[in-house]
């Protein structure tokens, strides 16, 4: 039930349809999903609202303002206990655009290394399917 329920929130509606996923993306995706679950809905929440506020219809392809995002999800911080990623992280995730979809700003949390280091869980993501050449003897 657990796998459903995230594997459902990394795969969102905000996502294009039909999109294939590494699994290495998946694995990452979903270590965020899991760890930071009630952070991410408030901030979907708050993305979807932000969508309404400007009449946009199509909110996953037009994206929103970013500088918006960012002031909602500091203001979400500031009066919720969530756990959640670095903020001067998400800052650096929503300020290289103008305008930020919801599937982007989640593969910005997936992707990025200080997250999955300070969650501590997986490799960085360079190492995360690397076998090391060990020799196998044989009797």
């Amino acid at each position: 039930a657990v796998v459903s329920t995230q594997s459902t929130g990394i795969l969102m509606d905000d996502a294009i349809s039909d999109c294939l996923m590494a699994f290495q993306d998946f694995l990452y995706a979903f270590q965020v999903q899991f760890c930071f679950n009630e952070f991410l809905n408030a901030c979907r929440e708050l993305y979807l609202s932000l969508s309404a506020e400007k009449g946009n219809s199509t909110p996953r392809l037009e994206g929103v303002e970013s500088s918006k995002f960012l002031d909602g999800i500091t203001a979400l911080l500031s009066n919720n206990t969530y756990h959640h990623p670095s903020i001067r992280v998400i800052h650096r995730i929503l300020s290289k655009s103008q305008k930020a979809s919801f599937y982007t700003y989640l593969l910005g949390i997936a992707n990025s290394d200080t997250i999955n280091s300070s969650v501590g869980v997986l490799p960085k993501k360079s190492q995360c399917l690397e076998t090391e050449n060990k020799s196998v003897k044989s009797d």
